[in-house]
């Protein structure tokens, strides 16, 4: 039936999706790219307040990274990280000016929170070395969770405290309006669901999350 769709409601409307890998988990591929590296990770406080920071995302960065700058708007857990001896700054990721640049900046679960995510782009610009790798992680706004409730007509769940949702495509075109290349994509999901084991075996694309790892374009000066 499904090789059928595309005659019945229009054939020049449906491209296959592009095959790229699945990972299971969201940080692996960004661990291998910190080791050795001065790294910049945004958000770095993360959703939970009070939260043991050695089990983070963070310090897993700081262990393998030559040096690791974390920032995030929650002042009071910036203080408390500080004391547990990170170094952790309170800045906003579109206004931020740290006067360094670095290697590696991470934004993972960020980007869907921005109220002007160009203006984040181009912050991120500003702090990036010219070799340097952008990578972002975010939800995907076609995961088969909000596939699924989509069709039965239920109401699909969104975080209130997101301000949109990326795709494959709006991502790209995100990025490449701001300067920024892709240089590595691929879906994320936990696959903790045996039937998301079996939907991802055969359409990646409805994973939870979607990776792309970027570089400037020489010379892009974004829009």
């Amino acid at each position: 039936m499904m090789r059928f769709l595309p005659l019945l409601l229009g054939k020049d409307t449906w491209r296959e999706e592009e095959a790229l890998p699945v990972a299971r988990g969201k940080f692996e591929r960004i661990l291998e790219l910190a080791r050795g590296k001065d790294v910049l990770d945004i958000g770095c406080v993360g959703g939970e307040r009070s939260a043991d920071f050695s089990q983070t995302t963070h310090a897993r960065l700081a262990e393998v990274a030559r040096s690791c700058v974390g920032i995030d708007v929650v002042a009071d857990e910036i203080a408390r990280m500080r004391t547990k001896g990170y170094d952790a700054i309170a800045a906003n990721a579109e206004t931020m000016h740290l006067g360094r640049t670095f290697d590696l900046i991470v934004a993972a679960d960020v980007i869907e929170h921005l109220a002007n995510p160009g203006q984040f782009l181009m912050a991120a610009r500003e702090h990036l070395r010219p070799e340097g790798l952008l990578c972002i992680v975010t939800p995907n706004a076609l995961k088969l969770n909000n596939v699924l409730k989509g069709l039965a007509g239920y109401r699909v769940g969104v975080n209130p405290e997101h301000t949109c949702w990326y795709d494959l495509t709006t991502l790209r075109q995100l990025l490449v309006r701001y300067g920024f290349v892709p240089v590595e994509e691929r879906w994320q999901d936990y696959r903790s669901h045996p039937l998301s084991v079996i939907v991802l075996r055969f359409r990646p694309n409805l994973a939870a999350h979607l990776i792309i790892i970027a570089r400037m374009e020489p010379g892009g000066l974004g829009p």
